[in-house]
């Protein structure tokens, strides 16, 4: 049987239960806020097949599960830190019978140097992940050239974006455009695409730690 998100909010629901992937209140809200919200993109963007797309950060998932779902012949691999999500995330994919799904646990810093992750993505995914300046430090280290940041902001996303300002100049990742939208309850969000215009200077991204501490902002 074909999985579908309602599955998924069952599997996040249980699984966070069990393992605390999300907070009480946020596993509360898995239903009317999060999985809308990570689907939420796909209004404007439609993965082509057999396109390669890395959420970095996931988490929980999320919206990595949800998209891999929606798209069956997109290749999705999730990334993120902390092994015990990354291990949880796998047996939800494997639940859900997610063939398209791959995970990886390991700092962004560190996979990016990897031959097989490095400048290898036609799409990356971030959702509540960090700051601008930081986050595409983070992602420009897995994009292909021509390929598209992702990234999912709150409505004051404008002063993220002054100060990413050398970011995307450093990076090669400029800022095409916004798109807005409302959560059940009128919840204001927006989610921004960036696009790789160079391939990345082999100085980035810096060293594990470092564009935390010494994030690329504009001042």
């Amino acid at each position: 049987m074909k999985p579908t998100l309602q599955k998924l909010q069952q599997q996040l629901e249980q699984t966070s239960k069990e393992l605390n992937l999300f907070s009480a209140g946020d596993r509360l809200k898995i239903g009317d806020k999060h999985l809308p919200d990570s689907v939420a993109v796909l209004d404007f963007w439609t993965p082509a097949d057999g396109s390669r797309v890395m959420d970095i950060g996931t988490g929980g998932g999320l919206p990595g599960l949800a998209l891999a779902l929606s798209h069956p012949k997109t290749s999705f691999t999730l990334v993120d830190a902390r092994e015990k999500k990354v291990r949880a995330v796998r047996d939800m994919a494997e639940e859900l019978g997610l063939e398209n799904v791959r995970t990886v646990a390991g700092r962004f810093e560190e996979l990016a140097r990897e031959t097989k992750y490095r400048e290898q993505f036609d799409v990356v995914t971030a959702r509540a992940v960090a700051s601008l300046p930081l986050l595409l430090e983070y992602a420009a280290g897995f994009l292909k050239v021509g390929g598209s940041l992702y990234a999912w902001k709150g409505p004051d996303y404008e002063t993220e974006l002054k100060q990413a300002k050398i970011a995307q100049a450093e990076l090669g990742l400029v800022y095409k455009e916004s798109f807005a939208y409302e959560l059940p309850g009128a919840e204001a969000r927006v989610i921004l695409r960036f696009e790789k215009t160079k391939k990345l200077h082999p100085a980035y991204p810096r060293r594990t730690g470092v564009p935390s501490s010494n994030p690329l902002v504009s001042k």
